[in-house]
């Protein structure tokens, strides 16, 4: 095992030390909810349960994708951080806090899904389209978590919270695209978060990926391929932004 497999392992089980408080605030958000949906099951029949789950995946999975980006900026900036390792490239010290996340929160969709069923009398999920959702938010992620650790903010809570809502806002949680006017639903089609939580979303109440998704497919890919390509172009000028941007702090 080389340098960097022992250092994604060593630091996806220091993921409960650094930063606790935060690092399993998804976990707590995951438990209530979950704690919610067994409290309620004898009160609400199998539409009720199923519009539920769909909205606790579309919370959980904008959890997910969130929290990955700010705690990783939590640790890039904490005294003593991984970001100081120097043989450790900026891709694989964000790594331990993604696969962290992603674990917990595949854990807490099966868990959902187990109770649903309970109640439905059927397995709605399909493993496979839900990996291959959870795959893309990965892929999307890492781009926007790179430029997050580049960029130099004083209230970061405050921005923290409002990037939340607008993220809440811009992807179905709140409400259901059937519910939209057409052009609003294209519209937001449009948005790469959307497109990754509606597909967990509608993967947890038995619609998995078909061929009519294909060219959602597509438009995703090809900004991922864009967003790719202008990371690889920054990569070296980010790093050096927060090499330099540690230098400057009290005590780095």
């Amino acid at each position: 095992m080389n340098y960097k497999m022992k250092y994604l392992f060593r630091h996806f089980f220091k993921q409960t030390a650094y930063f606790s408080t935060h690092n399993l605030t998804p976990l707590l958000i995951y438990t209530i909810g979950l704690v919610f949906l067994l409290v309620s099951m004898p009160l609400m029949d199998a539409g009720g349960v199923m519009e539920y789950l769909y909205t606790m995946v579309g919370l959980m999975a904008s959890v997910w994708l969130f929290s990955m980006t700010v705690l990783n900026k939590n640790t890039a900036f904490y005294k003593d951080s991984v970001l100081k390792v120097n043989y450790i490239p900026l891709y694989m010290r964000i790594l331990p806090t993604i696969i962290f996340q992603t674990f917990i929160f595949l854990m807490y969709v099966v868990l959902y899904s187990a109770l649903t069923a309970l109640v439905v009398d059927d397995w709605l999920i399909d493993i496979f389209t839900l990996l291959y959702y959870v795959l893309l938010g990965i892929l999307l992620i890492i781009p926007f978590t790179l430029i997050y650790l580049s960029v130099k903010m004083d209230r970061i809570g405050t921005v923290n919270i409002f990037v939340f809502i607008i993220l809440v806002i811009s992807v179905p949680v709140l409400y259901l695209p059937e519910n939209l006017v057409p052009w609003m639903q294209h519209l937001l089609s449009l948005n790469p978060f959307y497109y990754v939580i509606n597909g967990l979303q509608a993967n947890s109440v038995h619609i998995s990926w078909n061929i009519n998704r294909l060219p959602h497919d597509i438009l995703f890919f090809a900004q991922i391929i864009l967003l790719y390509l202008w990371m690889f172009e920054y990569y070296s000028k980010m790093k050096l932004s927060i090499y330099h941007h540690l230098k400057k702090r009290p005590g780095a």
